[in-house]
This record gives structure tokens, sequence and C-alpha cells, in this order.
């Protein structure tokens, strides 16, 4: 794979008529090699009896090498990796293991590899690469994040900046850790976007067209106000429409609202989420966590939006003890509540704990309890039937960059 991403950036070079061979040669031993180790552990109770507890320890990361530019072109890959730690992880025949930390095991994926042309304030990237948007996100929830395979530009104007894309494949703990078509059978997802930043104010519209699924428009806008040095409040608004392509069944609306008082390193936080669909439709979540101001660490609105209006709440608590002089320690607990028209109700309670001493390594360790009221929103995949969705989950990961 090496061989050919050096192939394509010389054939790329040698199009525009710049190509020498000493300065592509420098552009590769100038490059730059980074990584991350990651050590993780996930603990799983369901409270229903068709699943045993199960859970699993596993280490990997990544390692990355990205070449110095040379006339604008740059290239980079990504080696993803995650191995369970057999002997400190449940038994696979008695159903003991948990495969969202090492999908069979293990994995090992050549996650991005992508050419990067950069002029003044444009760029483009072609490949496999990392991206955040409101629809198709990283998602770095487990051993390594989600990436995306195709095309990314964007124009850079002051505070605002134009972006483009079309994604055709993606890999993660939201999908399998192996490259696959974004939506089965059909060709991919466009997008169109522009955002905007300046001082305390920041927002985006942004349009997706996904193959054979719907047509997306979303919005979102966020202010901070400083009363005083100690004491600020951040706003922020959101809202979605989506309507259906080629009869897909997908179309709804999404609403949300949220609010956020800091004083002296105490956070509360209010948010909430409407999200509004007819009895024969179902909203489309997108390719990642979502992008619901209510969003848990398992549940989202989206979730439960299947023929029926969903209303979401979170509260939010969190303190940052770097002010008691404890630099890097933090901790925060956020309660959700998603409930829908039709007898489907989900609480989810969120306790994370924080260190993180430096940019070179931190630990977390996030606490998730599901309490599915109605005992019915999971479906067997066999016989169909409604089970009990609640569940007790312990995550721990230590991370060191490099």
């Amino acid at each position: 794979m090496k061989r050919t991403v050096l192939s394509t950036v010389s054939l790329m070079i040698m199009s525009i008529g710049i190509y020498a061979e000493d300065s592509v040669s420098d552009a590769f031993k100038n490059g730059k090699i980074s990584g991350q180790l990651r050590a993780g552990y996930i603990y799983v109770d369901p409270d229903h009896s068709m699943l045993p507890n199960h859970y699993t320890t596993a280490v990997g990361g990544q390692l990355k090498y990205e070449t110095a530019a040379y006339y604008g072109f740059s290239a980079g890959a990504a080696f993803y990796t995650s191995h369970a730690l057999l002997g400190l992880s449940g038994d696979r025949k008695e159903g003991k293991f948990n495969e969202e930390m090492a999908d069979n095991t293990h994995y090992d994926i050549l996650a991005e590899a992508y050419i990067n042309y950069r002029y003044e304030n444009f760029n483009l990237r072609v490949g496999r690469q990392l991206i955040d948007t409101p629809y198709a996100d990283s998602d770095d929830i487990r051993m390594t994040p989600n990436t995306f395979e195709g095309v990314v530009a964007s124009y850079g104007m002051g505070s605002v900046t134009l972006l483009g894309a079309y994604l055709t494949k993606w890999q993660g703990p939201d999908a399998t850790y192996e490259f696959e078509d974004l939506i089965e059978g059909e060709e991919g997802v466009a997008m169109l976007a522009a955002t905007y930043s300046k001082d305390s104010l920041e927002g985006g519209l942004w349009y997706y067209h996904a193959d054979g699924t719907a047509d997306i428009i979303y919005g979102d806008i966020a202010d901070t106000y400083a009363f005083s040095e100690d004491l600020s409040l951040k706003g922020a608004l959101q809202a979605a429409h989506q309507h259906e392509v080629d009869h897909s069944g997908i179309e709804g609306t999404l609403l949300g609202a949220m609010a956020e008082l800091n004083y002296k390193g105490l956070t509360l936080g209010i948010a909430y989420n409407k999200v509004l669909v007819d009895e024969d439709k179902a909203y489309f979540g997108g390719f990642g966590g979502g992008v619901g101001f209510v969003n848990m660490f398992e549940m989202t609105a989206g979730v439960l939006a299947s023929f029926e209006d969903i209303d979401a709440w979170k509260l939010s608590l969190g303190y940052d003890f770097s002010s008691l002089g404890v630099n890097g320690l933090s901790t925060t607990f956020d309660y959700g509540d998603f409930k829908g028209e039709n007898d489907r109700e989900a609480k989810e309670y969120n306790f994370t704990l924080a260190y993180a001493p430096s940019d070179s390594w931190n630990i977390e360790a996030v606490y998730d309890k599901i309490d599915d009221v109605y005992h019915n929103l999971l479906e067997d995949d066999q016989t169909h039937a409604r089970l009990d969705y609640s569940l007790d989950r312990l995550l721990v990961r230590a991370n060191f960059n490099f």
C-alpha cells in the first residue's frame, strides 16, 4: 500500500510538470510520525436473561505517517489495530466475550490512506480519512474511531469556511472494522456546507444527499456570553429536516435547544430534542454518534424515532478540579430521558471520571446505565420479539499519545 501511495503522489506531481525526485524524497524523509497507544476494558451486564455478562480487555491504537508538503502535495497513512487479551476477557464459547473492543478477538486495518493538496486557503483530501461533520463523524467510543473513504474539500474565507465532500465507504465502531459501503447497494453520500466562527459565535448550515435514503438539511448556532471571568452561559439551537429518497421511508424533523452555565469549574447543563416523524416513517441518525444535543453514551433521540415522535431531555452536572489545584481531573454526570408516544421510553445515566495531566497521556472511566422503562426496546434478530434493553456498562481506557 505504501508503494501505491508513493506512485500516486508521483503521478499527480508529474502531471503538472513539477516532479523532481530529490524534492519528493525530502518530503518523505521530513515526514511526521504520530500515534496513540490505547488499553481498554469493557464490561456489560444485560438485565434480560437471554445474554450473559460479557467483557473484554484489549490493547491497540494508531500509528500514522504523513509526508511533508511538496508544492502543496502531501500524503498520509494510518494503521489502526486492536487485539483482545484473551486471558483477561470473557470466554467466547460461553458468549461472555464482548466484540465491541476487538471484533472476532482482533482487527488490523489501514484506516487512513490519503493524498492531500493545499493551496493558500483551499484544501483537498482524497482517500481514507478522519472527518467530523454532523451526520458523519469519527465517534471514538471504543478502541479506534470511524474513518471514511472519499473526497473532502474546504475553502476558508475569514470567519466562513465552505466544505464539500463525497463519501462512499467507512469503517469503525459504528460499522465493522473493514471498509464497507456507507449505504448498502448505493453509491454514497454527497455533502455541501458552510460554517461560521468568530469570537464566541459559531454556526453552520449543512446539506447531505444520501443515495437511496434521504436529502437532509441541518443547521445549528451557538454563542457564549461571559458575565465575568468566572461565570459564563452558553446557548445553542439546532434543526434538521429529512426528506425521503426512492421511497426509503426515511423522513423526519429534528429540533433542539441547549443551555450550559459555567462557574469556577462547575458546569450545569440542560438540553432538549424533539424528533417528529409520521407513523409510517423513520428518522435517520447518520454515520457516527449523531447530531442531537441529548446524545448520551448509548442512546440518542434518533434511536427511538421510528414511526412515532420522540421527546428527549438531558441534565448535566460536571466539575473540573483544576480550580482546586488538581490539574487534568474532571468528572461529569449526565441523565437522559427518551420518550416515544407509543409506550417506549428509555432513561440513561452516564458517570465519567477523567484524568488528563498532560497532552501525552490520559485515562478515563465511564459507567453507563440504561433503564428500558417498558422492557421493549431490543428486538430479537430471529423471533423479532421485543426484549428488555436495560443494561449496566463500564468502559475504561488509558491513552498514550506520541
